[in-house]
C-alpha cells in the first residue's frame, strides 16, 4: 500500500546472494514459492516462525542459485496447462495461508 513503506522494516541488498548470507547468519529460513519437483504444497507445507519467503518473476521464476540455497519449495496448486501466475496474486496467497497458520489473521 502507498506509504506503507515508512511503517515496515524493510532493507535493500543489490545482490541476492548478500541477503541469502544476512538471512542465514540470523538463522532464518527461506523458502521458495516454485514448481519444482521437490515442491510441497502450500497448504500441507509448516511455515516456521520467523521465515524468508522468495518469489520468482511470472517469465522466469526464481534464478537457479537462489533456488539451491533455499531450504525448502512450496507450490500452489494449479489446474490446467499453465503453471505460472502473477507475483502479487502469488504473494497474497501465500501471506494467507502463512498468518492463518500461525493464527494471526
Amino acid at each position: 500500500a502507498l506509504g506503507a513503506f515508512d511503517y515496515v522494516p524493510w532493507t535493500y541488498y543489490e545482490r541476492n546472494r548478500d541477503c541469502l548470507d544476512a538471512l542465514a547468519a540470523q538463522g532464518i529460513p527461506v523458502v521458495a514459492v516454485e514448481t519444482t519437483e521437490d515442491a510441497v504444497p502450500y497448504p500441507q507445507f509448516v511455515f516456521p516462525k520467523p521465515v524468508a519467503i522468495v518469489f520468482g518473476n511470472e517469465e522466469n521464476g526464481i534464478n537457479e542459485r537462489v533456488l539451491r540455497r533455499c531450504d525448502a519449495a512450496v507450490q500452489i496448486p494449479m489446474s490446467g496447462y499453465k503453471k505460472s501466475m502473477n507475483v502479487a496474486t502469488a504473494f497474497g496467497i501465500i501471506l494467507y495461508a502463512l498468518l492463518d497458520q500461525w493464527h494471526a489473521l
